[in-house]
């Protein structure tokens, strides 16, 4: 989880939202669907208070979103991935920690693929 945290923090910082390729539009799409399977996993053993996932992901879409219909597809991955693990995992348990360390780690491979890209200006 915090490899995710770190490369994240390696995602340049915005004003306005990078011109992506389609590739790499992709990626950013992915990495919003990650979140969301983090977000629900942490959820499972923090509570449902925990944002520690949402809050990353409010970070993506303000640097990643260029408009509603970017806006609106980031959320939509998100809430898909949250779906698909809050379906899969019922509480917290050994496994569910376990997914969550690997859907981060996973997240943590998209967030350095952003990081290593330099958007066009």
């Amino acid at each position: 989880m915090a490899a995710l945290m770190l490369a994240f923090a390696g995602v340049p910082q915005a004003q306005e939202p990078p011109r992506r390729s389609g590739a790499d539009r992709q990626v950013v799409v992915q990495l919003a669907y990650t979140l969301g399977e983090a977000h629900a996993l942490r959820r499972l053993c923090a509570g449902p208070g925990d944002a520690t996932w949402y809050a990353h992901m409010q970070r993506l879409e303000s640097q990643e979103a260029a408009d509603d219909a970017a806006r609106a597809q980031l959320v939509e991955s998100f809430n898909a991935g949250f779906a698909a693990r809050q379906a899969q995992f019922v509480g917290c348990s050994r496994r569910s920690r376990a997914t969550e360390r690997a859907v981060a780690q996973r997240g943590a491979v998209l967030a350095q693929r952003l990081a290593a890209t330099d958007p066009q200006p």
